[in-house]
């Protein structure tokens, strides 16, 4: 396959994989997340607090038989006054468990999967209150990081993630996978459609990968990522420009380049778009004319300006830290930003941003190809 069709074949499959599991995960079934390997390397039986019900619970501790635990985020944590445990240092993981609970009311003893799921289930009542729950208990909360897959690369805040696609409650249970001997399954296991584990075969699976780049592809911008600033020295080849703004990286800084727009034209044509990326050695332009162009975009990189985005997702990043992403490919960082400007230059200029990526004069070529495909799926998370 060439570029074109690998990075089509990526993105499609991706597309297909997190519709599956969404669908599932909306109506209260089971899935499978594994993280990226590199990690805990381990994968987690999931199910939200919609499916909360008797025989899911019952499932997950007969069959994956790890803690079952369930991620909140905090604002679900604080409304319900379930707050962090005390910590001991030295732990590999970062897993910020609070105190565990019960329901107060409605339950036995708090241990049979009856009493877990209803537990469960009032973690998403939005009317319920610390006063609903006893300490301890038989379900353990974990609290997902503000910036869910951005911030920390874990199960807890996959489940964060797939809350927000599915516009459901941030109130997701999850059960760590285990062998017959006790080990945790190697999530690649479950990558195989013809894995040994028969008890999983019909449970959709994906990964905290999948979950992250269907996030940064697909999922709605919610908050402006480009501010208007008055201290940029534009180059002095020409006049000064309409309007100047900057990217604002903020939880994507690990996934882009310091990135400004240089707007010089009301009404921009994307065939005059100049986009320049720079290091301390290198200037990489497009060839559209500085004095001539109707927006300049200005990417700052410091590595390899030529280098090729991989056609692997796995290869994008570093997903193992136990905080953050790291290790991002320069190339993948001036993809997104490239994507961010066209889309902000979209929104605000009212163009049709197929027409910008496909009319933008040489763009680097796989870019280009990366670019069409994710726009071209029209794919959007809820």
């Amino acid at each position: 396959m060439n570029y074109s069709e690998q990075y089509l074949y990526a993105l499609t499959t991706l597309v297909e994989k997190i519709q599956k599991a969404l669908a599932t995960f909306k109506s209260g079934g089971l899935i499978l997340v594994g993280d990226d390997g590199r990690r805990e390397n381990e994968a987690d039986l999931v199910f939200h607090a919609c499916g909360a019900s008797p025989e899911n619970v019952n499932f997950a501790i007969t069959h994956a038989k790890g803690l079952l635990c369930v991620s909140l985020s905090h604002e679900v944590a604080n409304n319900l006054g379930i707050y962090s445990a005390p910590q001991i240092p030295g732990g590999i993981s970062h897993t910020n468990f609070t105190l565990s609970v019960d329901a107060k009311k409605g339950i036995t003893s708090g241990i049979s999967a009856k009493d877990r799921a209803y537990t469960i289930e009032l973690m998403a009542d939005p009317k319920a209150s610390i006063g609903d729950f006893v300490s301890p208990g038989h379900v353990f909360p974990l609290r997902a990081m503000q910036g869910g897959l951005l911030a920390r690369a874990g199960h807890t805040e996959a489940l964060l993630e797939l809350c927000n696609f599915a516009n459901l409650p941030s109130v997701a249970a999850m059960c760590e996978v285990l062998d017959e001997n006790g080990n945790a399954i190697n999530p690649k296991h479950f990558a195989d459609i013809n894995h040994k584990y028969n008890v999983f075969k019909d449970i959709p699976y994906i990964t905290t990968i999948d979950i992250l780049w269907a996030k940064i592809f697909f999922q709605p911008l919610k908050n402006q990522t480009f501010h208007a600033v008055q201290n940029f020295t534009a180059p002095e080849i020409r006049e000064r420009p309409i309007s100047v703004f900057e990217f604002q990286q903020r939880q994507e800084k690990e996934l882009t380049l310091p990135t400004f727009l240089c707007v010089y034209k009301e009404q921009i044509n994307p065939e005059k778009i100049h986009i320049s990326i720079t290091n301390a050695a290198n200037i990489w332009n497009n060839s559209v004319e500085l004095n001539n162009c109707d927006a300049a975009v200005f990417l700052y990189c410091p590595g390899n300006c030529f280098e090729k985005i991989p056609s692997d997702f796995s290869d994008f990043c570093d997903m193992s830290a136990k905080e953050g992403l790291s290790k991002t490919k320069i190339s993948v960082k001036r993809c997104i930003s490239i994507l961010r400007t066209m889309q902000f230059i979209s929104t605000t200029f009212n163009l049709n941003i197929n027409q910008i990526i496909n009319n933008t004069p040489y763009l680097v070529p796989e870019d280009k190809y990366f670019l069409s495909n994710i726009v071209h799926s029209n794919f959007k998370l809820y």
